[in-house]
């Protein structure tokens, strides 16, 4: 009887996994046809999450214990182009899921200090692993950016407006700036709903850290309302996303020569000095034993 109940446990759990996997993601993108057809106000920056999976990953994360953490991690996540779902989701997944699997795995396998350990360490890489891959998808899209910046400009200049031009970059451009056309496409969905230009704008630089859309956005919310040219502005964009570009390869070419120097005198220096100092310490050695 027991394990008849126990059998039944397992079913009811993978059954409900896979509603919450496969079933909930269907049900939300029905829920958002229908919300189209009947022009009622929804997001379309972001995933629909009427699910009860997602409402309880907004709900779980909200939380004192994880609202802080979540908050530090949150650029980092959007960086990497995860709509606020897709992001909670990871975080709770690899934040605290994944620390409690080798918690448990380390527990059954070894002792109590082991455990620890790797809790630990399964705790801070994930996080240290979230935060470099922003760094770098951060990165990767302020290059890219600048590529926006030109095809903008050289689609403005030819008469399109900028709704046409971001529409006809995410179409023809994926390829030049894959991480940023995810950001120019739900400008475009925002845009599709029928929201206010600067309010997609907002969107679209919302993210600090990425400068150069950050002043792209800023310079096309003024353009749009003060009905001013952009070009003049998007060379200047253009020119300080180079200058700031060279600044930091000059930044990081000064730190691989500290760290060559370091390197030099951890290696080199006792080789050194036991060329020059070994003979008098040997002929001193060979006085004394005399």
């Amino acid at each position: 009887m027991v394990n008849l109940w126990f059998v039944m446990a397992i079913v009811l759990a993978a059954a409900s996994v896979v509603y919450a996997w496969r079933v909930a993601p269907d049900r939300a993108l029905r829920a958002r046809v229908n919300a189209r057809l009947h022009h009622r106000e929804f997001r379309a920056d972001t995933e629909v999450d009427d699910s009860l999976l997602g409402a309880f990953l907004f709900w779980l994360v909200e939380r004192p214990l994880m609202a802080g953490d979540f908050k530090e991690l949150e650029t980092a996540l959007d960086a990497t182009g995860k709509t606020p779902l897709q992001a909670r989701r990871y975080y709770v997944l690899v934040c605290w899921v994944l620390p409690l699997v080798v918690l448990l795995a380390t527990v059954i396998a070894f002792d109590v200090l082991v455990s620890a350990i790797a809790f630990m360490l399964a705790f801070y890489l994930s996080r240290r692993s979230i935060r470099s891959a922003g760094a770098s998808a951060e990165k990767q899209q302020n290059r890219e950016a600048i590529e926006l910046c030109h095809m903008t400009r050289m689609l403005m200049e030819a008469g399109l407006s900028p709704e046409r031009s971001l529409k006809l970059i995410s179409h023809q451009a994926r390829g030049l700036m894959p991480l940023l056309v995810r950001r120019i496409d739900r400008f475009n969905r925002v845009m599709e709903s029928g929201a206010d230009r600067s309010r997609a704008l907002d969107e679209l630089g919302r993210n600090r850290n990425l400068t150069v859309l950050r002043s792209y956005a800023t310079l096309m919310k003024q353009a749009g309302a003060l009905g001013s040219g952009v070009s003049g502005g998007l060379e200047q964009i253009i020119a300080e996303a180079h200058h700031e570009e060279r600044s930091k390869l000059k930044e990081e070419t000064n730190r691989v020569g500290a760290r060559m120097t370091i390197i030099m005198m951890v290696f080199m220096l006792p080789a050194l000095f036991i060329l020059i100092g070994g003979p008098a310490v040997l002929s001193i050695m060979d006085a004394l034993q005399r």
